[in-house]
């Protein structure tokens, strides 16, 4: 439908059809009876097509007016919006901001656009925010700071919240500001004021998924009154309209994206369906907890509507077009019949073989036509060019016989297999071979068929050039080894910076809280007595550098577990424990030999660390499982890991999901150390299991 337009504002190529038909129409009537038909025949064929293009060319400019007034309106929206919004590129600087952000930096969006937003930031927090900009780029989470700015009147804390848009390759910010109540009050009056005005339907639901809000838009569009919708769950409106699975489905994607849109089918009070655009974002508090959704949704059953009638109407134009079409073929069917009586029957059969003549060289592909003695009855001019000039009568199968420049034996084999299509025993053939041309060596692919027609036998040999697939497969497998490469060192580097980063928490933050802790406790004990209040508070805030001090533990265990210094099976250990705790599922490690550990090198521990934690916490996440089972071994040659469990398991097409990154991560690490990798079922039937074999020799070397 995306046709170039020209200055009259129709597609070009409906112009062109126009003129084309105009000189048609202008050209002097031909002499024979064939010309008129088929001239008649092409005139009412573009007098159809011309038809429906106007037709549809309507539709296309209607929908392109709707398209652009809700663009313009979401637009208006969004540069409106009482809360500041800010896309950021890699390196910081501003890209795009709307009027509530200039308001809070105080300045035009032309002096905003192109500039770094840390220079807005003050300057004890400027690497706070570097790293909070890095951390959204690099993990695609979202991330939340508090940051102060400059000073002034837009000088205050403000809570910058931040996510990644792969489409983009940009940060978007929401940058509220922190300041006093009535600055908040006065952005929330604003924000009231646009809710109530604009068209979209807006309710808001707590935690729990029962509604605590909605907009005026959300009455008209429904028709239930807010005291009528507001304490019960807007599942409400669908009526039934949609199946359990549907709406699992969408909470699903909600807490695993961050957001959800997409269509539904929802009733009205008076019971009348109706079809909405819903979009649900879910609010979060500091910590990172969800404490409402809000759902914004517009109706969109007139689109519906013109949509259907659309396809609709195209499906009548084309009928129409196919019968008429039909029976202009049955009435020049029988113009075609007079016609070809008054033809002699061996000028026919001249201009046939004339067309077919022409046909084949006119193909880029070597072709050949052999008698039922293989010698060449014709040959195009493709085939001439790459062999040179051919005698005449030429013996092919002689020729593939004693040729030299048929490398390893090809001309004998291509000769073997026309020989079998002559005589019967096969209805095709394909060989590849290589060639010693002028130019060097080339490669080929030859088809050899019989061709299916009267009169004496024939057998077509088509020859197709492949030597640059067979160059581009060569340079495939190369390009697949270097990224296998890379996919192992960029691992290793990814494991290092977890390392580094880990031990420098532990060093720095964690020795500057305890620290901290010990003064809080020596303030608590002097205000025991003397400051009954003020121990309270003192309390307080030692509980909280306690939570701190046990948050900044898991994240170090995250990051690197500190088992991993105390060797591999310490490190599962303290994994497996870590998993019960977790979880409440029972899990069973079982090592055949502790000796293995001391086979298995640096990389290698990492890996296998790695593998034990995705394949547990896709249990927890995925299995619904009860008991799970991690079983180490090894032989002279290699490590073997089984890791069992009796959920639900998983399916040959879930595997084959492009979003089973887990299972995808674990294969492309056991088969860069140059192990095995599978999954299948444990020996009770139920359930899953992996297995994953690395070989000892040449551990931590990548795969070739």
């Amino acid at each position: 439908m995306n046709e170039p337009f020209d200055e009259e504002g129709a597609p070009a190529r409906l112009r062109e059809q126009a003129e084309q038909l105009a000189a048609q129409q202008r050209q002097p009537v031909p002499q024979s009876n064939e010309d008129v038909i088929r001239q008649l025949h092409e005139l009412q064929v573009s007098q159809i097509e011309l038809e429906m293009q106007n037709a549809a060319l309507a539709e296309l400019e209607q929908l392109k007016n709707e398209y652009e007034s809700s663009r313009d309106r979401y637009a208006q929206l969004y540069e409106q919006a009482p809360v500041s919004y800010f896309s950021l590129a890699r390196e910081g600087v501003v890209t795009r901001v709307n009027v509530a952000a200039c308001g809070l930096l105080q300045r035009d969006k032309n002096q905003l656009l192109g500039r770094r937003f840390e220079q807005f930031v003050a300057p004890q927090a400027q690497g706070s925010f570097r790293g909070f900009l890095d951390a959204v780029f690099t993990s695609g989470a979202r991330q939340v700071l508090e940051a102060q700015l400059f000073g002034g009147s837009a000088g205050g804390m403000v809570r910058i919240e931040a996510n990644f848009d792969a489409a983009s390759d940009t940060a978007r910010m929401l940058v509220t500001d922190l300041g006093d109540e009535h600055a908040r009050e006065s952005a929330l009056r604003r924000a009231f004021v646009i809710l109530d005005s604009i068209r979209e339907g807006v309710l808001v639901t707590d935690s729990d998924n029962r509604i605590i809000s909605v907009n005026p838009a959300f009455t008209t569009i429904t028709g239930y009154q807010a005291e009528e919708a507001i304490g019960r769950d807007p599942s409400f409106l669908g009526g039934g309209t949609h199946l359990p699975h549907f709406y699992e489905a969408m909470w699903r994607s909600l807490h695993r994206d961050g957001s959800w849109y997409g269509e539904l089918v929802n009733r009205r009070k008076n019971g009348e369906r109706f079809v909405e655009s819903l979009s649900i974002t879910p609010m979060r508090m500091a910590d990172g907890t969800i404490s409402h959704f809000v759902g914004v949704f517009s109706d969109i059953t007139e689109r519906k509507l013109a949509e259907a009638d659309l396809r609709e109407l195209h499906r009548e134009l084309d009928q129409r077009v196919i019968d008429r079409t039909a029976e202009l073929l049955h009435a020049n069917q029988h113009l075609q019949l007079e016609v070809q009586q008054r033809e002699r029957a061996q000028e026919a059969l001249r201009d046939a073989e004339r067309f077919f003549h022409a046909t084949i060289d006119s193909l880029t592909d070597r072709v050949l036509v052999l008698d039922q003695a293989g010698s060449v009855a014709h040959a195009n001019q493709a085939c001439l060019d790459f062999v040179g000039q051919m005698q005449k009568p030429l013996h092919y199968l002689e020729f593939c016989e004693t040729d030299p420049r048929w490398q390893r034996s090809a001309g004998r084999e291509l000769a073997a297999g026309i020989r079998s299509v002559i005589a019967g025993r096969a209805d095709t053939f394909a060989l590849e071979y290589e060639f010693i041309t002028r130019s060097g060596p080339r490669w080929s692919q030859a088809r050899v068929s019989r061709f299916l027609g009267e009169g004496p036998l024939r057998v077509v040999v088509a020859h197709t050039d492949i030597t640059e697939r067979k160059l581009m497969d060569g340079a495939l497998r190369q390009s697949h080894a270097q990224l296998r490469q890379l996919a192992l060192h960029l691992e290793t580097a990814k494991e290092d910076e977890r390392k580094r980063i880990s031990r420098d928490i532990h060093d720095e933050l964690g020795q500057n809280l305890l620290a901290l802790r010990i003064d809080i406790s020596m303030l608590s004990a002097r205000t025991e007595g003397s400051h009954p209040r003020l121990h309270r508070r003192v309390g307080a805030v030692l509980s909280n550098v306690d939570t701190t001090i046990k948050s900044v533990r898991g994240i170090i265990n995250e990051l690197r577990p500190m088992a991993l210094d105390l060797g591999l099976q310490a490190a599962i250990e303290w994994q497996v424990g870590d998993f019960r705790k977790r979880s409440g599922v029972a899990c069973r490690l079982l090592i055949r030999d502790e000796a293995l550990f001391a086979a298995i090198g640096s990389q290698a521990e990492i890996v296998l660390f790695r593998i034990v934690q995705e394949a547990l916490s896709n249990v927890m996440r995925h299995a619904q499982a009860s008991q799970v089972e991690i079983e180490l071994s090894s032989d002279a040659c290699a490590v073997y890991v089984a890791i069992s469990d009796n959920g639900i398991g998983i399916t040959p097409q879930q595997q084959r999901k492009k979003q089973c990154f887990g299972l995808i991560g674990i294969a492309e690490r056991v088969t860069a150390l140059g192990g095995h990798f599978e999954v299948g079922l444990p020996a009770s039937g139920a359930g899953c299991r992996l297995a994953l074999q690395i070989p000892l020799q040449g551990v931590g070397r990548p795969a070739a």
